[in-house]
């Protein structure tokens, strides 16, 4: 072929693979989305699937207490001690279970067994050798168990690691729920939650919570703590930091347990449990509260986990169950199933992060203002990995089948790039361009963020993966995203 004629060449088929049906710019704005925004009755920045939580502040009574409780210690060592517990809470993983152990065992038996080149077990060796080999192997397992595997235990709170609780998680617990709970009364305007039941309440981050974003509603909550101590410091912040003053910030009726009722005769309208998984022992206990907690929901059931791989699985692991519920309610009959996940996932089939291959769990941030301790007093931000489970059936035609955003858009020359989680359970990255796109569905891609529902309605495609050449102007850039969000 003339060497002249190659560009003439390349530029045809790309003009020819340009023109190839491609899923990543087949869809379009909401049409009521897009009428509202033409008539000016919505903002492009306040459109209907924004979280509208931006940054997170504590109110001013409970700064006010937690200034008047931390005045009792020294300031340089809470701040310090307080990072300390932070990083041991993120770095936490689940206990491993006893066929796990088991397994792990076995294993570094073999592996040393195969480096030192000598078998206990072996019938060559006389009876005495044997016994000494057997404690020789038995030491060194034990010595590289201990140094490989997460040696998990329980965390006691007394008095003074309930204030480094406070000092180190209250702003971002609250930070995260707000956001949960604010989404919740978003897309369900005509829920109030009179009763409300939090498990594994520590400081009360929750209740605050549910105060900030349905004030004077909630009539009732019940907080169950094991540490009597976490309990004492919650109620004191009700206090004004003040033990000896009534109770004046809540309106409605506030109590204090260390365990959780096992009866279902009380039932909630919202139960919640924040950073609580990882204190439970094992899967079969984790299971066991999950029911509990979910037979005594009423309304919502609302889940919260540090948003690094090991929450997200212990998450999971409850939404898989939930789910499995659900279906066999479904199967036998029952005129009123169990639930159906309300957020974040627009979808009750598995996780698609799951399969994506990039080791990145399914979480969320928020951006909060930190309590005055130190020097550092700038916005900071909170990963958090979540579930939202609703009584009911889920109601395709009463509800809004929009995706979710699990990554923060990447804004390119002349187009938009974003990862959803679509209505059908799977991943897709779409982009938006000027071009191909109408300016309302750009401006909604555009003003969109991490978390935020995408009102946009996607075509139905085969290869969920979305891998089709796309022109030089559009391409997406998936590397950059793994690059820019690597595993916490």
């Amino acid at each position: 072929m003339n060497r002249r004629a190659l560009p003439v060449f390349r530029l045809l088929t790309r003009n020819l693979s340009s023109k190839k049906y491609n899923p990543k710019f087949d869809f379009e704005a909401d049409p009521d989305v897009a009428k509202h925004l033409i008539d000016g009755s919505y903002k492009p920045r306040r459109h209907p699937g924004t979280l509208d939580v931006r940054t997170v502040s504590l109110p001013d009574q409970l700064k006010e207490a937690v200034a008047v409780v931390l005045q009792d210690y020294p300031e340089k060592n809470v701040q310090k001690d307080a990072q300390v517990l932070n990083r041991y809470l993120w770095s936490r993983h689940a206990a491993l279970e006893p066929e796990e152990v088991k397994m792990r065992h076995h294993e570094v038996r073999e592996k040393i067994k195969m480096k030192d080149n000598i078998d206990p077990d072996s019938p060559d060796i006389p009876q005495e050798e044997r016994q000494q080999l057997l404690d020789s192997l038995q030491s060194k397992v034990y010595e590289r168990i201990k140094k490989e595997a997460y040696n998990w235990q329980a965390l006691q709170y007394d008095t003074y690691k309930s204030v480094l609780y406070l000092a180190a998680r209250l702003a971002p617990d609250f930070a995260a729920l707000v956001q949960i709970m604010s989404d919740i009364k978003k897309r369900d305007p005509g829920y109030t939650p009179l009763t409300m039941l939090d498990f594994g309440s520590g400081v009360g981050s929750s209740m605050w919570a549910a105060d900030h974003v349905w004030p004077h509603i909630c009539r009732e909550v019940v907080c169950v703590d094991s540490s009597s101590d976490m309990n004492d410091l919650a109620d004191r912040l009700l206090r004004g930091g003040d033990p000896d003053k009534p109770r004046l910030v809540r309106e409605g009726g506030t109590f204090f347990k260390q365990f959780l009722p096992l009866s279902n005769l009380l039932k909630y309208d919202l139960v919640v449990s924040s950073r609580s998984l990882f204190e439970i022992p094992n899967m079969n206990m984790r299971l066991r509260t999950i029911d509990v907690l979910w037979q005594k929901t009423s309304g919502y059931l609302v889940l919260v986990e540090a948003g690094t791989n090991e929450g997200y699985r212990l998450v999971q692991e409850a939404r898989d169950y939930l789910l499995e519920l659900s279906r066999k309610a479904q199967e036998e009959g029952e005129s009123n199933p169990k639930g159906y996940v309300f957020a974040p996932c627009p979808h009750d089939n598995f996780c698609p992060r799951f399969f994506d291959g990039s080791n990145i769990p399914c979480n969320f941030e928020v951006h909060y203002k930190p309590l005055p301790l130190g020097k550092n007093k700038r916005t900071q931000r909170e990963i958090f990995t979540y579930v939202v489970f609703k009584r009911g059936k889920r109601e395709i035609s009463a509800e809004k089948q929009w995706s979710r955003l699990v990554e923060d858009p990447l804004c390119r020359k002349k187009h938009l790039v974003c990862r959803v989680c679509t209505p059908s359970g799977t991943l897709r990255e779409v982009t938006a361009t000027k071009r191909r796109h109408s300016a309302e569905c750009y401006k909604l891609v555009r003003y969109s963020r991490w978390g935020d529902l995408l009102p946009v309605q996607l075509s139905e495609v085969s290869d969920p993966s979305n891998v089709i050449t796309q022109d030089s102007d559009e391409q997406s850039e998936p590397q950059e995203w793994i690059q820019n969000r690597n595993p916490i």
